[in-house]
């Protein structure tokens, strides 16, 4: 996204240190959990789960965790940017990944141009990280799910917030409304225009470069629940939230971005003694925006990207618990989803439906092994292009108590999804458009299997685990450029199809006593990518942030907090690009990405550190957060770009050293 990549170095400018931007040298053409007295947590090979309380405590630039800064700390993950919200998780790209608030999917889940996510954390009640052995009610994804669970209001509690921290200002409340009713509510926006204001009056050759910068970004949720009576209960919620950036690098250049949410979700739970019924709606809207103004060479150039997605569902689970350690969990879920982009994107014309219906069976032997089946069949229809597919996605998992302490745990997957997000320049690097599955892009596919074993001690948690994953049918946008034009309303017809393959092993630390927490996790993997016409001529290539070597280390003694992250670098490739070149008596033109792996990165070391406090006063509580995210400096690039105006290649990195706080106070 190439307005997002100038822009999100204006994020950090608004602290008194700058973001990394330096040009390459080009030679020849260009070769958490904090401890608490009862940890709410579960750890496996395939499914990490978090209390809020432990994701809170993360460190991350906001002064308190979020799921996503929580899950990158995780074994199996890779991180794009160095302070992005973009995870890659078992070779998977960024949009095969599903996240979602109470099961339903939030497809514009960043805010504050990555920093954190959209949903506010005092809201949050856990998150969880599937990589396999996924469940049958969740579908349309091939990589990984992060399911943020959110707290039901209480009618028997009257609370308020209040909160603020580096960039968002707000406040919650929640209150019964009168018997077995009660409301909750949380309002968020951020003040980073006013923050650029500020700082440009007090340092106005730091932001030099950036001029008549503007912003609204702000977010919304809100649930209400009934308790119907002792077993049925009625919840309806909503999440809204807005990214909106502006700015000008010059009178002749001036970008735009942003991106919005509307989710509103309407669920009936039941409770029949050995069945559970759990009945769900939700509405699901998404849209994003790009504009570029630019004068190139004396002329003037309009880039302008818009893109819109409305997604319907309704969809109902059972679970049943039979004789003989038998459960069967069972249900279906049918969605309706319109797409549109462009220079506008009115929803319009015929969308897609996705329907599917799974049955999922797990016994319990002997108190020693649990084995869970899974069978989901998937029946799409493209009412655009007449495209229909019929296909089943299976899981199988097992977890063998070989002693009370040791367990061997293992899963095969196989699974389609049939919503592309395109990949533009270079591959692995979202432009955070949606768009269905057609004759020319069909349904991605992956085919997985993982394996290991954990050992829980008293104070002492190990896992160490292997995967391999073979991925078809990945779509790459292979003219980026062309998004801003009218051609990307016919999209199909410049995608590349694709496959890849990724495999490693996986490791995972803990060790808890009353004062004290540290983790550990490593993870050492391969990716890989190939098929590709438009990008090395269908030659296999290291794909996008492939980082070879993933080491996390976390720590917590009272207070305190220290965090440490050591990634390897990745290469570069992507199709290639023409520039020119000016020397003294010759211009010429040369090709950028002209050969397989032309151009390693170098690696990322981030060293974060953290104290936190909460005290009680007399009608209050009080918690505060202060550190420092990357106290060493650490330049950390991610990625190159052609800048224009002085027409040479530069390195970007996201996150120089940035202090941080949060404080919440709550009566």
């Amino acid at each position: 996204m190439n307005i997002l990549h100038r822009l999100l170095p204006l994020l950090l400018l608004l602290i008194p240190w700058f973001a990394h931007a330096q040009e390459v040298v080009i030679v020849d053409t260009l070769k958490a959990a904090y401890k608490e007295d009862t940890r709410s947590v579960m750890r496996s090979i395939n499914r990490l789960e978090s209390s809020a309380a432990v994701v809170q405590r993360v460190l991350s630039p906001m002064g308190e965790g979020d799921p996503i800064r929580w899950s990158q700390g995780l074994p199996g993950v890779t991180t794009g940017a160095d302070g992005s919200s973009a995870i890659y998780v078992h070779g998977g790209n960024v949009g095969n990944n599903l996240f979602s608030i109470d099961g339903v999917p939030v497809y514009g889940y960043s805010h504050i141009l990555g920093i954190t996510t959209a949903i506010p954390s005092n809201v949050i009640q856990s998150a969880s990280l599937a990589k396999g052995g996924f469940d049958g009610r969740y579908g349309n994804f091939t990589a990984s799910h992060l399911n943020i669970v959110t707290r039901d209001p209480k009618d028997d509690i009257f609370h308020v917030d209040g909160f603020l921290n580096n960039f968002l200002i707000g406040t919650s409340v929640e209150t019964p409304i009168k018997d077995d009713m009660a409301i909750s509510a949380s309002v968020r926006f951020s003040p980073i225009g006013l923050e650029y204001n500020i700082i440009n009056k007090l340092f106005p050759d730091m932001l030099a470069s950036f001029q008549d910068f503007n912003a609204s970004v702000g977010d919304i949720y809100a649930k209400f629940k009934w308790n119907i009576d002792s077993s049925s209960s009625l919840t309806a919620s909503t999440l809204l939230s807005l990214d909106q950036y502006g700015f000008t690098t010059g009178e002749e250049s001036k970008d735009a971005i942003g991106w919005n949410n509307e989710i509103v979700i309407i669920t009936y739970r039941r409770d029949l003694g050995r069945t559970e019924i759990d009945a769900n709606a939700y509405v699901n809207r998404y849209g994003s925006m790009q504009r570029q103004e630019k004068n190139f060479h004396g002329a003037d150039n309009i880039l302008s990207l818009n893109s819109s997605m409305l997604e319907a569902a309704i969809s109902a689970d059972f679970s049943t618990v039979l004789p003989s350690n038998w459960e069967l969990d069972y249900g279906f879920k049918a969605r309706y989803g319109m797409f549109a982009m462009g220079p506008t994107s009115s929803l319009s014309g015929k969308g897609v439906i996705l329907s599917s219906f799974y049955t999922q069976a797990t016994r319990t032997i002997h108190k020693k092994l649990i084995i869970r089946a899974v069978l989901r069949e998937n029946c799409y229809l493209n009412n655009s292009d007449g495209m229909s597919n019929f296909s089943p996605d299976l899981s199988f998992s097992f977890k063998w108590k070989i002693t009370k302490p040791f367990a061997v745990e293992g899963s095969i997957d196989y699974l389609h999804q049939y919503y592309h997000t395109l990949e533009g320049l270079p591959v692995g690097w979202s432009t955070d458009v949606i768009v269905p599955s057609g004759r020319t892009a069909p349904a991605e596919i992956a085919y997985q299997g993982n394996l290991g074993f954990c050992l829980s001690l008293e104070r002492h948690s190990v896992s160490l685990g292997g995967y391999y994953k073979q991925m078809d049918n990945l779509v790459y946008y292979k003219y980026a450029k062309s998004l801003f034009t009218d051609a990307s309303a016919a999209w199909e017809h410049s995608v590349n199809i694709g496959s890849g393959d990724s495999y490693g092993g996986e490791f995972l630390y803990e060790y808890t006593n009353k004062d004290f927490y540290f983790r550990t996790s490593y993870t050492l993997s391969k990716t890989s990518r190939e098929g590709f016409e438009s990008i090395c001529g269908g030659e296999r290539f290291n794909a996008r942030f492939d980082r070879r070597h993933m080491l996390n280390f976390q720590g917590q003694w009272k207070g305190f907090n220290i965090a440490m992250t050591l990634q390897s670098g990745h290469w570069e490739n992507g199709t290639p690009m023409i520039y020119q070149i000016h020397v003294p008596g010759l211009e010429t033109d040369a090709e950028f990405y002209d050969g397989v792996n032309n151009y390693h990165m170098p690696s990322v070391f981030r060293l974060d550190l953290g104290y936190g406090r909460s005290f009680q006063s007399k009608k209050a509580e009080h918690r505060f957060n202060i550190g420092i995210c990357n106290a060493t400096n650490h330049f950390n690039p991610f990625m190159l770009y052609f800048e224009p105006d002085t027409e040479s290649w530069k390195m970007l990195a996201l996150l120089p050293i940035l202090p941080n706080f949060s404080y919440k106070i709550s009566f």
